[in-house]
This record gives structure tokens, sequence and C-alpha cells, in this order.
């Protein structure tokens, strides 16, 4: 009985280990005006949950009150991941920083309209990961949406000042061939406009000070090398008060040692007047 019940043990510990799987990295992002940013991702995973916490800093010597002083951005995302869908809800906050502070909160979903695509990561929106081969045959696609509200804060003498933002983004990938593309449009609306929101653009290697309108990402994976996957991404942004439309282009390269990943990417950032690069350097580990 012993015996029977050690084996049942190791089995079930051996299943557990096996379902389990872990997914990190950590980013670099320099530019202009003394821009520096480092973001940390990680996934812990087992059999269809995974949680996902993440840290992003950067700071910046533009003139201000918040010249050379970091910001912090604490995120912990929850998700439930199965073969033909993903469903997620997330939470976060920046700490006080310069007078500045935000909360925010939201959720997505993503669905596989192919079966059998025998994957965690998806190709496109929040579940999608650096590097993901897809799912398996000639076709995968993966579509989604996804919705994030955030509260922005300013503190002064008198009273604070506070600005709603609520972010509502439709995304998708496809897997044609070797070729991975994935494209997303994300709306943003605003209550009171009292305070200037801080944050990232999706397909934007930086954080802006900035009231985007709405903006639309497309980018192209083209895997098939020995170890190296070329990409090249296009973020569109148009603003609210007057500020002119930006484009972005961003041109990088994974590369795939088995369980370690490395990225590198040079984004080059119009804005109508000025052009301003950046560029980004990162590496992970899978298991």
């Amino acid at each position: 009985m012993k015996k029977i019940i050690a084996s049942a043990v190791i089995s079930a510990a051996l299943s557990v280990s096996a379902s389990a799987y872990f997914d990190g990295g950590i980013t670099g992002t320099t530019g202009p005006h003394g821009y520096s940013g480092t973001k940390l991702d990680l996934v812990i995973g087992s059999g269809n949950f995974a949680l996902q916490p993440s840290l992003a800093t950067y700071k910046s010597d533009v003139a201000g009150t918040a010249a050379g002083k970091t910001f912090r951005t604490y995120e912990l995302r929850g998700a439930m991941e199965a073969d033909k869908y993903t469903v997620a809800a997330f939470a976060g906050t920046t700490p006080e920083v310069a007078d500045y502070s935000n909360k925010f909160a939201g959720g997505d979903i993503t669905f596989s309209l192919t079966p059998g695509s025998g994957s965690h990561s998806r190709l496109a929106g929040p579940g999608s990961r650096s590097g993901a081969r897809g799912g398996q045959g000639i076709t995968r696609v993966d579509v989604g949406v996804g919705l994030k509200h955030t509260l922005h804060t300013q503190v002064m003498p008198v009273t604070d000042r506070e600005t709603s933002q609520t972010e509502a983004s439709m995304f998708g990938g496809a897997k044609i061939m070797m070729v991975n593309l994935a494209a997303s449009y994300t709306a943003y609306s605003y209550g009171d406009e009292d305070a200037t929101p801080r944050g990232f653009v999706p397909g934007l290697s930086f954080a802006q000070l900035a009231k985007p309108k709405s903006s639309v990402n497309v980018k192209l994976d083209i895997p098939g090398y020995p170890m190296v996957t070329p990409y090249v991404s296009y973020t569109g942004t148009k603003y609210k008060g007057g500020a002119d439309n930006s484009s972005a282009y961003l041109f990088g390269a994974y590369i795939d040692l088995s369980m370690v990943m490395a990225n590198v990417g040079y984004q080059i950032f119009d804005n109508g007047n000025t052009k301003d690069n950046f560029i980004t350097f990162g590496a992970g580990i899978k298991f």
C-alpha cells in the first residue's frame, strides 16, 4: 500500500512539473534627452493558469519637475490560457513621483480561430510573447479585444488634478506559412482632462507625456532563419490638444538559443517636427 501511495504522489508531482512553465525577460531602452527605460516581464504558469508580474521603469532629462527622476510602474496580470482562448485581468499602479501617480485596471480576451493551436502564447495582444512561433499547421489566426481604465493624478497645492483615461483595443494575428503578422487598434477616451497622462502607447518603445486619441500598430515577424527571427513594425498615433500626429518605425530581430532568448531593436520616432531614435536590447529565459 505504501508503495502504491508513494507511486501516486510521484506521478502527481511529475504531472504538475510537466505542465508548469516559466518565461522571463528584461529589456532596456535608450534614447535622446537622456531617456532610459527598463522592462522586466515574468510569466509563471501551471496548466491553464498563468501569473504575469511586470515592472517598467523610465526617466529622461527633459526640462521640468520630473527631469532625471525615475518612474516605476508595477503590474500583475492573471490569465486563464486554454488551447482556443485566453481570458485575463490585470491591475497596476505608478507610485507618486514629481507629484504624478496613476492607478489602472482592465482585462482582455483572445480567441484562436484554428483548432489544435497548441500554444499558451498568442500571436497578438497582451497574451503574445517575444519570438512566439505560433501554432501548428499552415495557418493560425488569433483575434481579441481589451479594455483598460487609468486614473492619472497630479498633486497640486490646493487640490489634486485627475484625468480618467479609457483604452479600448482590438487586435489580431495570423501565422501564414512561416510569417507571423499582428495588428492592433486602440481608441482612447477621457473624462476630466486636468492631468496629463504618462504611459506607453502599444508599439512604442518608450513612455510619453501625452494624450493619445488613437493608435494603430502593425508588426511582421519573419521566422525561418537559423536562430534569428527578423521583425519590422509600424506605429501611427493621433493626439488630442493640437499635438502633431506621430509615426514610428521599428526594425529588429529575436535570437533564439533554445532556453535563452535575446532581442535587439532600433526605432525611429517622427512627430512631424523632429525625428528621435531609440535602441532596445534584451534577454530572457524560458523553460
